[in-house]
């Protein structure tokens, strides 16, 4: 039983830090980590501080842990700033920032349950999330 609690505590340990996964890909969308860009394929895994980059005709399609969704287009800059989605602890917290493109986002559970720490910064501004739907364009 000890051999199995260990392997649980290790195994949390070791996906801890993902927040994401790439639900759809097309062309050669990239993730920049650690300074690094890696290509991305269906099945990836996302983390906290992930800049996400799709150059002409790539696009990525993403599912968060809370359930929002994210399609970023072509020509497209984001970062994925702070993503906290903790409920047993009531921890929450969920900022992105746009430099360039395009994105369609949809919040899930975070959005219905902590709005309030859910930010989407663009060049020109903040955007509070307010459980919704909704397209940004800065093309």
């Amino acid at each position: 039983m000890k051999k199995i609690l260990i392997l649980l505590f290790m195994l949390e340990a070791v996906f801890a830090g993902d927040i994401a996964i790439v639900k759809m890909t097309k062309g050669s969308p990239v993730v920049q980590r650690d300074g690094k860009n890696l290509n991305l394929s269906v099945g990836d895994k996302l983390n906290n501080k992930d800049i996400l980059i799709t150059d002409k005709n790539s696009k990525v399609g993403v599912i968060f842990n809370d359930g929002s969704t994210l399609t970023l287009s072509e020509g497209s800059f984001l970062n994925i700033e702070e993503f906290t989605y903790e409920p047993i602890e009531e921890k929450y917290k969920f900022t992105l920032k746009l430099d360039r493109g395009e994105t369609l986002f949809e919040s899930g559970k975070m959005g219905e349950v902590s709005p309030e720490n859910f930010e989407f910064k663009i060049p020109t501004g903040t955007i509070g999330i307010r459980g919704t739907k909704f397209i940004i364009n800065l093309k």
